[in-house]
């Protein structure tokens, strides 16, 4: 049973509506998802799972504002997929970058497949990053980006036309970079380079920070947040409002999986399908109950109960999130008897919300 979830608040009551998708044999699951608008929605399967038995389904999909529809895929299992138009829909497989011309996908890079690449597209063209070497096309050609010593690039994201490049700069002295040392990285790209925007954090914060997201909010507001090099654990979300830097986490919860802008100004904070949303804004806070999953089953997938990969629909207040359901395996581990059910069972999943 394959879904795409519509949720909503009524008040205070969360609702949640389901539409059909067409069904897929074996493992079935959405792992990116990109957003041009409310009625231009892509999502892809992942590059693939351990799989006791059964198939990955390689997938590509497409909403019109009407309906689900299957698309072309370029060639090998997708490994990121970004949109900022119609026109401007990327993906990255089998060591290249695809752009979507209207009719099918143009090769417009190549590199190394055992390459770290991130990719953002931006209206116009898009931008990577390769093992930490920055390029961005402008609709004509592909120019490298310089970037400061001892960056290390984390993510490079987008928000409205603002390019922001995230990660840590480096102490320099690689026996302590991963103790001590280093401190988190934030640039803004001004048209012509790349400007360090100051961020400052907590000591026992900032020296194992390694920034992976930003949110922009009403009045220079602005959110950051990342993982720690130590152990790849969330750390507390870093706010700025007016020149004040302060750590932010929902009353009674941890570091969020990731954050995203609510479209009025504020920062959702995302901790999974099956956890409630929190959003923050002008210092308040709001919390969205989980949707329920089909009777039997959870979100996610038996390993990785609750995953989903969230993004905000521009010009809209809603988000898209994209994964799947499956039937859950006894004790959350893994079972030769069940794994497969719970494998076979696995179903992709779309959630748009939330409304009021």
């Amino acid at each position: 049973m394959a879904a795409v979830l519509v949720g909503g608040a009524a008040g205070e009551a969360p609702v949640w509506r389901s539409a059909s998708l067409a069904p897929k044999a074996g493992h079935d699951s959405f792992a990116h998802v990109a957003a041009v608008g409310a009625k231009d929605i892509w999502a892809a399967s992942g590059a693939g799972s351990v799989l006791v038995s059964g198939s990955h389904a390689a997938l590509l999909e497409r909403f019109d504002g009407r309906r689900w529809r299957s698309m072309p895929r370029p060639s090998g299992a997708i490994t990121a997929l970004s949109a900022s138009s119609a026109g401007d829909v990327w993906a990255l497989s089998s060591g290249r970058a695809h752009r979507w011309d209207g009719k099918g996908w143009r090769v417009m890079r190549s590199f190394s497949r055992s390459a770290h690449v991130l990719l953002a597209a931006v209206p116009g063209g898009a931008w990577l990053s390769e093992q930490g070497r920055l390029s961005r096309y402008d609709g004509r050609r592909w120019q490298s980006v310089p970037v400061p010593a001892g960056l290390e690039v984390g993510a490079v994201r987008v928000q409205g036309r603002d390019v922001w490049v995230l990660g840590r700069y480096k102490s320099g002295k690689a026996i302590y970079d991963t103790i001590q040392g280093g401190s988190p990285a934030a640039l803004r790209w001004n048209g012509r380079a790349l400007v360090r925007v100051p961020v400052s954090a907590p000591a026992k914060v900032g020296v194992q920070l390694q920034l992976d997201d930003v949110v922009v909010g009403k009045g220079g507001d602005l959110w950051l947040s990342g993982r720690s090099v130590l152990d790849g654990d969330r750390l507390p979300v870093l706010q700025r409002r007016g020149s004040k830097w302060t750590t932010l986490t929902p009353p009674g919860t941890s570091a969020p999986g990731n954050i995203e802008p609510d479209g009025l100004g504020g920062v959702w904070f995302d901790y999974g399908l099956d956890q409630p949303l929190w959003r923050s804004r002008a210092g308040k806070w709001v919390k969205v109950a989980a949707p329920q999953p089909p009777s039997g089953r959870r979100w996610g997938l038996f390993t990785n109960f609750g995953a989903a990969v969230t993004v905000h629909v521009p010009g809209t207040t809603l988000l898209v999130r994209a994964g799947a359901s499956s039937v859950p395996a006894p004790g959350n581990s893994y079972d030769p008897e069940t794994s497969v059910k719970a494998h076979e069972s696995a179903d992709r999943v779309v959630m748009t919300g939330p409304y009021r």
